[in-house]
């Protein structure tokens, strides 16, 4: 008699517990969940910004390579640093424009998702 009690009530605990995951995710996933992707979003773009060393770069380009202060030496440090601050701010472009991209296609997912299937299941 227990555990036929015991698997009634598992099971109507269970589809009660399912239903209001269910009708609570929508609000989750455009409030709490929403707010953690645009917290990992950009502490993923500060990330990069880091591993890339865009602000050394910046702040080191007008200072001599190798403590030679010379005109020609100033000349070509200054032209390597620029084109490394160049191909690095490319690289940090690309990254936030697909960290951007991955962002906008957590916003439009789920009425993409619902929009879809009411369109193949009327269609």
């Amino acid at each position: 008699m227990k555990s036929s009690n015991f698997a009634v009530s598992f099971v109507k605990y269970s589809l009660i517990d399912l239903v209001r995951h269910l009708l609570f995710w929508p609000l989750w996933w455009y409030s709490g969940g929403l707010w953690h992707t645009c917290k990992s979003t950009t502490r993923r773009i500060g990330y990069t910004w880091s591993s890339l060393a865009l602000s050394v770069w910046l702040k080191n380009i007008f200072r001599p390579m190798y403590g030679q202060y010379d005109l020609a030496s100033r000349l070509i440090s200054f032209l390597m640093r620029f084109v490394q601050i160049v191909f690095r701010l490319l690289i940090m472009a690309a990254v936030t424009a697909m960290f951007a991209g991955l962002f906008l296609v957590y916003l439009v997912l789920p009425p993409l998702t619902v929009w879809l299937l009411i369109k193949n299941y009327y269609g």
